[in-house]
């Protein structure tokens, strides 16, 4: 790649990730002078960060070990959010049974007017993707009466446009799929949350048809501080990775950086000012010096960041992919793109086919053969499970999949199909509220 070039990302990525580590680390550290333990895993994770950012300061090769910190984070967050999606799947089947326990308010519409509104709701923007969006939004929320094979058609429907793509598009889909239907779940959910995943057993072997009021009661109370508990600890995760993720940028970019001394010696000295109070409870008059120094990088890091953001990154080609300065760009990209825990790239031999072969495309024996695949691992899901959970799974998948009507005809036999073949009319009523609060959250974001 053309030095210019990379001179010019380098430096303003290196700016912007300089201002945003001293700011999102003394955000860590004011979040700890009023809860001085962080949940999980996290407190490991913050002693082996400040061990690297001390490291990186006194001038230290970090990266492998900041890479391998990275890919720990990221795991935790994969267990994490594994966790998130079974109790969402429990969630939902205790929700459409609430209304057998307490009494609600009632929506009062029947299902044809209701049919009629959720299909103005669909009709009434011109964005295909906001429709679709809001056509899976709908399908997550309707009741579920469905056979097992019905099912399957459905699904091998949706995934059906992903013929002619790369392989990794579907496998990334395939990905959703498996972990949000609790069909393929990450190893080591146990380690370390034993009481968690204890919970999650209950949940699994509950009979939902049979709860007494006290038992509906008490697993509603279980959710919530799992929610609450699964959400502290995702909070930490992401505030940890966005500092490593920093710091990551700051090492791949050092080389090529134009940066004024002064403004260097800004940064180390707020950045070890935190270190220093995380590590040796540094004195009240240093943390007030420090402090002071914040004041300083008001306005830079949007000023920098629109500096990055005119830097024309080239688009990627298996020719640039061997050529380690532009993965390395490609990475400092990635790491700035506002996803946390994307994967980073690794330079590939030069070739008309990456290493991992994402040229590669779905033809429709591939297509038809993972899938299959896939239904076997949920009948194995299936046959453990209580038909509630199964419809929750049911709904769960549909709701992931890409728009598979052809038609707005098929849509509304779609929706009106599941709200009268429902003889439960304790869930569908819960069903029509939870839509109806769908429409008048979308309306208000209008």
């Amino acid at each position: 790649m053309e030095t210019r070039f990379i001179k010019k990302q380098m430096t303003a990525a290196y700016q912007y990730s300089y201002t945003r580590l001293a700011l999102n680390y003394y955000t860590l550290y004011e979040t700890l002078t009023e809860e001085p333990e962080l949940p999980g895993k996290g407190g490991a994770f913050l002693l082996t960060l400040n061990e690297l950012i001390e490291a990186y300061l006194e001038g230290e090769e970090i990266l492998n070990r900041l890479d391998q910190l990275r890919e720990e984070v990221t795991r935790e967050v994969e267990i994490l959010t594994a966790y998130t999606d079974c109790f969402q799947i429990y969630e939902y089947v205790l929700n459409r049974l609430e209304r057998s326990y307490k009494t609600l308010p009632e929506t009062g519409y029947n299902d044809e007017t209701f049919t009629d509104m959720l299909m103005a709701f669909i009709t009434n923007t011109k964005e295909s993707a906001v429709m679709n969006g809001r056509i899976r939004q709908i399908i997550g929320q309707l009741p579920v009466r469905l056979t097992k094979q019905k099912f399957y058609s459905l699904v091998l429907e949706g995934l059906s446009v992903y013929t002619g793509s790369p392989v990794d598009s579907l496998n990334d889909m395939m990905y959703t799929l498996k972990t949000e239907s609790m069909a393929s779940l990450p190893e080591g959910m146990a380690e370390g949350r034993r009481s968690l995943y204890e919970t999650l057993k209950q949940f699994g072997h509950m009979d939902y048809r049979s709860l007494s009021p006290e038992a509906f009661s008490e697993a509603q109370a279980k959710l919530m501080g799992v929610s609450a508990e699964l959400n502290e600890e995702a909070e930490c995760f992401v505030s940890l990775q966005e500092i490593i993720n920093d710091l990551y940028v700051l090492s791949l970019a050092k080389s090529d950086a134009v940066i004024d001394v002064s403004e260097e010696k800004l940064y180390h000295s707020i950045i070890t000012g935190v270190l220093n109070g995380l590590t040796k409870n540094g004195d009240g008059e240093a943390e007030e010096s420090f402090t002071a120094l914040l004041t300083q990088l008001e306005g830079r890091q949007e000023a920098y960041y629109e500096r990055y953001l005119r830097s024309e990154f080239p688009p990627e080609t298996p020719e640039l992919l061997a050529d380690p300065d532009y993965v390395r760009a490609g990475n400092v990209d990635l790491l700035l793109s506002g996803s946390s825990f994307m994967d980073l790239k690794k330079v590939t031999a030069e070739s008309g086919e990456e290493e991992d072969g994402t040229q590669e495309l779905v033809d429709r024996a591939y297509l038809e053969k993972t899938a299959e695949a896939y239904f076997g691992q949920l009948e194995t899901v299936f046959s453990g499970t209580s038909r509630p959970v199964m419809r929750a799974i049911m709904a769960k998948v549909l709701s992931d999949l890409p728009v598979y009507f052809h038609s707005i005809d098929e849509i509304k036999s779609y929706i009106r199909g599941s709200l009268e073949s429902c003889g439960d009319e304790a869930e569908k009523e819960t069903c029509k509220e939870l839509l109806e609060e769908l429409m008048d959250y979308e309306d208000k974001l209008v």
